[in-house]
């Protein structure tokens, strides 16, 4: 009697699995066991996939590509500022130099009617008016001077921004430009030292002369001398018709216009 109640209470305790089985599974960590279905594994940190790194690699080209693109970018637009300031300066300065020239022929076209009129008269200083014997007394002892200025143009090529110029076409019309302002400028000079040696042949003469010679006593000395004669002679059609001074910078106003209208500066 004694042993069976023993077994029948573990038997009342445990009607299904035995008590160790039982015990046992609710020991462990929970979750689903190896083999089943569930979220993949976590990356190990520090390791990339291949779009990751293609991904990484195309930002960094993508921003060698901008910041070259914009150094150009910026180093065209810093050149062009150049040229534009060095072509203003250009700009400006043939427009001073075309109002020499305006100056400058002017000068030259009052010789050359005061020449053309004594060979109207025949250089016969007795049919000529006084009043324009008088006019033209200074004709032969006043010269004609032309500064032309070309700090900028040297500038422009001596700066290296020439090589920036990106209307090459224009380009070459500035530079025809100034070069035809120096031989205008060479041609005056050429004028000018034509008319000292008439005079100092004049003055190295037997002819003596002064102030107080009138305009008609004063020319007929002049034109005796044969110098002074043949430069009244020449020079009327040296600074006149076919107007070899005024071809030779026909072309600056042309220029100048050509200039603004690349630039816009007026």
């Amino acid at each position: 009697m004694a042993n069976e109640r023993p077994a029948a209470n573990a038997a009342e305790k445990s009607p299904g699995k035995p008590s160790g089985r039982h015990s046992g599974h609710r020991s462990g960590r929970s979750g689903p066991r190896s083999g089943q279905s569930g979220s993949a594994p976590a990356r190990k940190p520090g390791r990339w996939t291949w779009r990751e790194y293609m991904l990484q690699l195309s930002v960094v080209i993508l921003g060698i590509v901008i910041t070259f693109a914009g150094s150009g970018l910026i180093e065209r637009w810093q050149r062009q500022r150049q040229v534009r300031t060095t072509m203003l300066l250009v700009y400006e300065e043939l427009k001073t130099n075309l109002g020499l020239r305006d100056n400058c022929c002017e000068k030259l076209r009052f010789d050359q009617d005061g020449m053309l009129m004594f060979d109207h008269y025949g250089r016969n200083v007795d049919l000529i008016p006084m009043d324009s014997l008088d006019r033209y007394v200074s004709l032969l002892g006043t010269m004609r001077s032309v500064e032309v200025q070309n700090d900028a143009f040297e500038v422009l090529k001596s700066s290296g921004v020439i090589q920036f110029v990106g209307d090459k076409e224009l380009l070459m019309q500035v530079l025809g430009c100034y070069r035809q302002l120096g031989t205008f400028a060479d041609r005056v000079d050429s004028y000018n030292q034509s008319k000292i040696n008439a005079i100092n042949h004049f003055s190295a003469s037997d002819v003596h002369a002064d102030f107080h010679m009138d305009s008609r006593q004063l020319w007929r000395a002049l034109l005796r001398d044969p110098l002074c004669n043949s430069f009244i002679g020449m020079s009327a059609y040296y600074v006149g018709y076919p107007d070899y001074l005024r071809s030779d910078i026909a072309g600056v106003a042309k220029t100048i216009a050509a200039i603004n209208e690349k630039y816009r500066f007026e």
